[in-house]
């Protein structure tokens, strides 16, 4: 059922009106496309039982194009996850390990054989991965992580076409080489970026990852967005870090318990600030530079959006 989230702050849940039609699919490529100019569609799925957001979310997809360009060809899924920092999931510095397990899962009952997990983490592999929870529910699954800090043979050299500030990056070969490509981080306060979500997460799928902040951090990350979108950006929002990010703890925990979902990552980040920033898309500089680059929607007014009850 849809759901008008009453029980909410207007602030957070009421900026967006429903304009526009369902985004066009995207052409067979992870490299952007034309389809900036077309309409955007975005769905915030709440509920408190994570697994019941991440089945809804997956339904959702499967009603709007599936996992991939061609659904049925999904053989290799390579899944972004946020899993840098060695804390548990209560501190919500890494994306929810319940959401991972639910979404490996779906991909699973979805015919996909292999599920990879790439990640250059901030703390040590060996900690991040197992402490955020994230490497138990892979394994469940059957799924593999890849640590990125430890494997250098796993990137491949890209030139960006489109980049301003950030002209190459060596990127990791199983972000580049897949079926499909899914961006799965939490949304969280970010020192140096105002928040981090979306667009910010493909830091952990290159090797110099320092490159970005001492080349302007907010060009760099839309730079690289000019060059790289999954197929679909799903943002855990269950829990938000509102402070003291992005490792935290932080002072001020909430917890909108929400999942937004969109085949445009702009707009998904875009919505996602009007939970962090009393501005919303405004206070967060990356995202203004990457509206005015035309890469994606950041006016709420012209998103459709689909607010949806998981029961």
């Amino acid at each position: 059922m849809k759901y008008e989230f009453g029980r909410l702050s207007r602030r957070e849940f009421m900026r967006a009106s429903a304009a526009g039609a369902l985004a066009a699919l995207l052409p067979g490529r992870l490299l952007w496309g034309d389809s900036a100019n077309a309409a955007t569609k975005v769905w915030v799925f709440h509920g408190p039982d994570r697994t019941r957001l991440m089945n809804a979310c997956l339904a959702a997809i499967d009603e709007n194009g599936g996992l991939g360009t061609n659904a049925e060809n999904v053989k290799k899924l390579t899944l972004k996850v946020n899993a840098a920092w060695a804390r548990p999931a209560r501190f919500a510095a890494n994306t929810n390990p319940e959401l991972v397990d639910a979404f490996l899962k779906g991909c699973r009952k979805r015919g996909v054989k292999e599920l990879l997990l790439p990640e250059h983490p901030c703390d040590r592999a060996t900690e991040s991965f197992s402490q955020s929870g994230i490497q138990a529910v892979a394994k469940d699954n059957g799924a593999r992580m890849l640590d990125l800090r430890s494997e250098r043979n796993a990137f491949t050299p890209q030139a960006v076409p489109k980049g301003k500030n950030l002209k190459k990056a060596d990127v990791a070969r199983d972000v580049l080489e897949t079926d499909a490509l899914v961006n799965l981080p939490i949304v969280k306060h970010h020192g140096a970026a105002r928040m981090t979500a979306g667009m910010k997460n493909w830091m952990g799928s290159v090797y110099d990852r320092g490159v970005w902040h001492r080349n302007y951090l907010h060009q760099c990350i839309v730079d690289f967005n000019t060059f790289l979108r999954p197929q679909w950006s799903i943002l855990d929002a269950t829990s938000i870090m509102m402070d003291r990010g992005p490792k935290g703890p932080t002072r001020n925990m909430k917890t909108p318990n929400l999942l937004i979902l969109s085949r445009d990552p702009v707009a998904a980040d875009a919505y996602a600030s009007t939970l962090l920033c009393p501005r919303g898309p405004r206070d967060v500089q990356y995202l203004m530079i990457a509206g005015q680059m035309g890469l994606g929607e950041i006016n709420l007014d012209r998103m459709s959006v689909e607010k949806i009850e998981a029961e």
